[in-house]
Parts: structure tokens; C-alpha cells; sequence
């Protein structure tokens, strides 16, 4: 037991800092989201949309902070991600959380050692696994009569056959019964016994008698007062193991019965179990972010005016996923305009500064050397695709993502949002006609925009409300090389007919298209 503990203590205090190592199954995302997802629907008010998780790749960002101790951790580390911080209350509770894991080591890897021996059961749905079927408490009932049926008829076996041949058949019955009822219900054992050891993992939380950690736990700790029935159950075995135990656990069906008190009193508690859910991952969220920004090499405590101004300062920003990444600072006073060719950078910058705004108000922490700013509800409209089954093309589906940002700005403030290639799926004059249209209304709305374009006309006709900024590349005889850095101004430069030739294409072929687009670009009409 020491050894084993001895050990365990030993591996969480290496992992501490590093960049986690946990496995995926496939359905694991979904199962790990289900939190988010039950508590979205139960819950009014803003909260990362999918399309904006989708353009930010967040599951991948989730695995890179999830150390993976147990399973209310995984689940509500993911919800926080999801539900960044709109107050400064929420924001310094987190704050101090994690402030108190990266400073108190000793204390920290007490909390660690009880959430590890918790740990992870992906399989269960720990949000609506007691919510009793139709005559979910008539089996309660059945079972308790067919235990005392039994007993009845042992004592009065004394008084002749007929009692005896009844506890025979009563205790055949039983037996048979509760092998049935153990294979219908086997997952719902493995949700109902990690749900009791959920309680028990806070109840040693609590016994650690932490101040730091108390005084951020009272809910918790307050729905555990009213769980008492559980420390004082445990948990139900299921399980065979041909001894004198397990003989009266079945003909006097006691793990049943035990199993359909908890289920239906977890029920009927749910509200408590979900706050010692919430309050043992908020622990293990904690530990993650902790880690995280152990392990990065640079990293910022955000400075976060919840009532300023809608205006963003960051120095040094990076994209917390990429091992080698090129630093960018970000002064959004208003709206900016990205141009530059492929590949120069655009679509990454615009991922990272959303990214990392949203990880300083969920984690309390950004990828970069300074972070300072306001509050915003953040959307992203990039990384769209056609809607095959419900019959859209690229293009409805484009608008229909910006049309869901004019409208969150409409009952949002203040919202900050990025947009790659507005309107990319029509032709160049409508496509030019309605983007400035659009980003316009954006700017007059007081949304804070990143937007990136290839539509170098959108520079003239947004100029004066519209900050332009463009990523460049050198171009040798034989190569384009990009340095990824942000510059004032609209980009200069078009070298998409050019990148042809170095690809390979035939000289007379590049020829045609770049005198045909300095014709375009001299009269404003093709040969």
C-alpha cells in the first residue's frame, strides 16, 4: 500500500510540467463532452459555439492541457474551455485555483494523489445514468418483498414442508433474478460505484483541511453534507466470488436492492452529485492549467479589465500547438484587415489570437509574454465546408456563419471574431460587393473583427474605418520563403501566378495569366 503510493506520488510529481501523454480511444471526446453538453441544455447564457471549437481545432488544444487524473477532470476542463470567463468574479476564482497549484507543490500533489486514485471511466454517463427507468422504484419494492419473502419462509421452515419448499423456490428465484438483473445493469454498476467514489474522493479532499482550497469549495462541500447517505452505503460489488457473501448477496438479493437505493437516491440528489462533480473537476482543472503553463516556454497571466474597453494588447503571441512558432504582437483598438499570399500566415495569426484570448478568460493563462485587454464573446467563421446533407453549398453555409455573429453582436457585447476569406464561395464582383457590406455592418456594430482577405480591393474601399496590416515573402529565382511576420499597411505584393512557375509549369503558360492580370488590374476588364 505505501510502496504503491510511494510510487504514485513519484510519477504525478514528473508528469507535473510536462506535456501529457493520455490516450484517446475513438468516442472518447464525446463521452468526455457530455458535461459541456448537459449542462449547455439545462443552462442560459454564452458558450464556445461548435463552429468556433471546430475552427480552433479545440479538441486537440484539450488534449495538449488534459492530463487526464480522472474523469469529472476531463470533463470539466473541457466545459471550461467551452465557457470562458465573462466577470471578474468567475475569472479570479479560476485564477486563484490555479495560482494555488503552481505555487504550493506539497499541498497540490495531495489533491493529485486523490484524483489519480479516482481516475477515469470514459464509458459512463455520470450526468444521466440515474434517472429511473418507468417503475424504477417498483423494483426497489419488488426486491425488498422477495428478500423478506425469503426470510419469512427460512423462519418459518420449522413448521412444516410448505414453508421449506417455498424458501427453496424463493431462493432459486432470488438467485436467478439477480443474475438477470446484474447483466442488465453492469454498466450502471461500474456509473453508480465511480459516482460513490466521487464522494469519497471529496470527502478526503475536505478532510485535507486546506483553507486555500475550502474557501473555493463551499457548494461542494455543502451538496457532500447532504450525500451522507453514500459514505455511510459505499459502493455495490456485482461481482462473483463463489464464498459464503456472495451466497447471501444472492439469495436475499442485497447488492440489487443496494444498487436500486443508491440509483434512485442519486436521483433525487442529482443536483449535489453534479456540484461534487463540478467541484472535484474544477480541482483537476486547476492542476492542468498549472501544468500547461509549466510546460510551455512562455507564457502570461492575463490582465483582464472586465468593464474596459473593447481592446486587446498582446506581445509576443504564439499558437500554444505549434512546437516551432514565430512570436507576433496583436494591438486591436478596431478592426483589422489581413492581406498577403498563401501560405504567408494570415490564417494562423487569426487562430492565434482568438485562441489565445479565449484561453485567458477559460484558463486564466495565454501563449505569450504579455496579455492585457478586455472581456469578449468570441466567434470565428474560417474553416467552413458545404452542408451535403442538408443540401447547402459553401456559400450558404458561409453566410449563414457570419449572419450567427451579427446576430450574437445584436444581444453580445462586446464580441471579438475572426473571419478567413469572407465569402469565398461566389464571384470576384459579388463577392467584393457584399464582403465590404458585411464588414462594414461588423464595424458599425462595434464588433472587434480579424478578417483576412486575398481581395486586395476591400483594402480602398474599407480604408479610414479598417486598420490594414499583411504578411509578406521574399521570392528568390527559385523559392518563396515567408518570415510570418504581421505588417502595417496592405500587402504589395501578388505572387500567385508566380509560385506557378516554381511548382513546375510550363513558362508560356505563367506568361499568359500574369499578362492577363496586369491587363485586369490596367482596365479593370479581361482579354
Amino acid at each position: 500500500m505505501f510502496a504503491r503510493d510511494g510510487k504514485r506520488r513519484r510519477r504525478l510529481t514528473s508528469a507535473f510540467g510536462k506535456k501529457p501523454d493520455v490516450y484517446f480511444a475513438d468516442g472518447d471526446m464525446e463521452r468526455i463532452r457530455a458535461w459541456s453538453d448537459y449542462r449547455r441544455a439545462r443552462e442560459d447564457g454564452y458558450s464556445v459555439d461548435d463552429v468556433t471549437w471546430h475552427d480552433l481545432d479545440m479538441d486537440r488544444v484539450f488534449r495538449r492541457i488534459d492530463p487526464g487524473l480522472s474523469t469529472p477532470g476531463e470533463q470539466v476542463i473541457y466545459d471550461t474551455l467551452r465557457h470562458p470567463a465573462l466577470t471578474g468574479e468567475e475569472y479570479g476564482r479560476r485564477a486563484r485555483l490555479i495560482a494555488f497549484m503552481q505555487t504550493e507543490p506539497a499541498k497540490r500533489l495531495e489533491v493529485q494523489v486523490i484524483l489519480d486514485a479516482l481516475g477515469r471511466t470514459r464509458r459512463s454517463d455520470l450526468c444521466m445514468a440515474f434517472a429511473p427507468e418507468e417503475r424504477g422504484r417498483g423494483r426497489l419494492v419488488l426486491y425488498g418483498a422477495l428478500s423478506a419473502a425469503f426470510a419469512v419462509s427460512l423462519v418459518l421452515g420449522a413448521l412444516g414442508v410448505i414453508p421449506i419448499m417455498a424458501a427453496l423456490l424463493l431462493m432459486s428465484f432470488n438467485i436467478t433474478l439477480r443474475e438477470f438483473a446484474l447483466r442488465r445493469a453492469r454498466r450502471e454498476f461500474d456509473t453508480l460505484n465511480y459516482s460513490v467514489a466521487e464522494v469519497f474522493a471529496l470527502r478526503r479532499v475536505q478532510k485535507l483541511g486546506i483553507p486555500d482550497l475550502d474557501r473555493e469549495l463551499t457548494d461542494a462541500y455543502g451538496a457532500l453534507k447532504r450525500l451522507r447517505f453514500v459514505l455511510r452505503t459505499g459502493g455495490v460489488s456485482g461481482m462473483d466470488t463463489g464464498d459464503a457473501g456472495d451466497l447471501l448477496a444472492s439469495v436475499f438479493l442485497l447488492d440489487i436492492i443496494t444498487y436500486e437505493y443508491l440509483k434512485n437516491k442519486l436521483w433525487t440528489c442529482q443536483e449535489d452529485l453534479m456540484a461534487v462533480i463540478e467541484g472535484l473537476g474544477r480541482l483537476d482543472t486547476a492542476i492542468a492549467a498549472a501544468s500547461w503553463r509549466e510546460s510551455m516556454d512562455v507564457y502570461a497571466v492575463p490582465d483582464i479589465a472586465f468593464d474596459g474597453p473593447a481592446e486587446l494588447h498582446v506581445r509576443g503571441m504564439v499558437h500554444p500547438l505549434l512546437e516551432v512558432a514565430v512570436p507576433n504582437d496583436l494591438d486591436l483598438g478596431g478592426s483589422i484587415l489581413l492581406t498577403g499570399s498563401n501560405a504567408s500566415g494570415k490564417s494562423t495569426y487569426l487562430r492565434t489570437a482568438l485562441l489565445n484570448a479565449l484561453l485567458a478568460q477559460s484558463l486564466c493563462t495565454a501563449a505569450a509574454e504579455s496579455y492585457r485587454g478586455g472581456a469578449f464573446y468570441l466567434y470565428s467563421s474560417m474553416a467552413l465546408e458545404d452542408d451535403l446533407l442538408a443540401g447547402e453549398s459553401y456559400y450558404v453555409t458561409e453566410i449563414k456563419s457570419i449572419r450567427r455573429i451579427l446576430s450574437a453582436a445584436e444581444v453580445e457585447r462586446p464580441v471579438l471574431c475572426v473571419v478567413d476569406e469572407v465569402l469565398r464561395g461566389t464571384n470576384t464582383a459579388e463577392r467584393i460587393a457584399a464582403s465590404s457590406a458585411i464588414l462594414e455592418t461588423l464595424f458599425d456594430a462595434g464588433v472587434l473583427c480579424l478578417a483576412a482577405t486575398h481581395d486586395l480591393e476591400l483594402c480602398a474601399l474599407l480604408a479610414g474605418k479598417w486598420r490594414m496590416c499583411h504578411f509578406a515573402e521574399t521570392v528568390g529565382q527559385d523559392s518563396m520563403e515567408f518570415d510570418y511576420r504581421l505588417r502595417e499597411g496592405p500587402a504589395r505584393s501578388r505572387n500567385a501566378i508566380r509560385l506557378l512557375g516554381m511548382m513546375g509549369f510550363d513558362a508560356s503558360l505563367v506568361a499568359r495569366a500574369e499578362r492577363r492580370a496586369k491587363r485586369y488590374l490596367e482596365t479593370g476588364a479581361w482579354e
